[in-house]
């Protein structure tokens, strides 16, 4: 028993690195987003890279965890549920790596009149991430506030949602190309779809405390 509690403390501990790693991701892409609207290109690319580094880092912590698993840490009622729990996390990071490798490919051209939405909905999406790393915190303390978090977590989420859709309209309304209309959209789906990973992760922790109710 004591033994199996070890694992269990050591997936906590790595859950916390992992969490550490992604909100790193999450740090560098709300920069190189902010300097590629600047037009530092080579700022943005070397930050890029970063997210690229940070990203596959926290994809090594999520393998580990995984593998404590399988080896038999915590009961099998919820090991599944951290499992997909770990995985969705780890989209968070993918998908800010992917939104730098977006950007840095495909150079879509922001017109100087939607760069402040732009960051804001990054902003915005991104902050999505710190009630769901405080729910992750109370996974195995407190599930009252897990509760609260998760649920700030959908309403921040929603609200990107709304976001999403009004810039999105407002882009294709404009007098803009088609083809810069869907570059510009794809740029703002990559964008958005930070918070809507952050509400599958919450999701996650929420099926891992109602195994735990049983």
């Amino acid at each position: 028993m004591l033994f199996g509690r070890k694992k269990e403390r050591e997936v906590e501990g790595l859950i916390d690195e992992h969490l550490a790693k992604v909100e790193e991701c999450l740090t560098l892409v709300q920069e190189t987003i902010k300097i590629y609207l600047e037009g530092k290109i080579e700022e943005a690319k070397n930050l890029s890279y970063k997210t690229h580094l940070t990203e596959s880092e926290a994809d090594k912590k999520r393998r580990e965890i995984i593998h404590l698993l399988y080896e038999g840490a915590f009961l099998p009622t919820y090991r599944e549920g951290l499992m997909e729990f770990a995985k969705t996390m780890d989209k968070i990071a993918d998908h800010s790596e992917s939104s730098c490798d977006f950007l840095l490919c495909q150079r879509p051209d922001v017109p100087e009149e939607y760069k402040e939405n732009v960051l804001k909905i990054t902003e915005d999406s991104i902050a999505c991430f710190k009630p769901l790393k405080e729910a992750v915190f109370n996974l195995f303390k407190d599930f009252s506030v897990l509760r609260e978090k998760t649920a700030e977590v959908d309403k921040l989420e929603a609200e990107v949602d709304k976001d999403e859709w009004r810039l999105t309209h407002e882009i294709f309304m404009s007098k803009l190309s088609l083809a810069q209309k869907i570059h510009l959209g794809e740029l703002i789906w990559h964008i958005s779809e930070i918070s809507d990973v952050c509400q599958d992760a919450a999701d996650c922790i929420e099926a891992i405390v109602v195994k735990k109710s049983f």
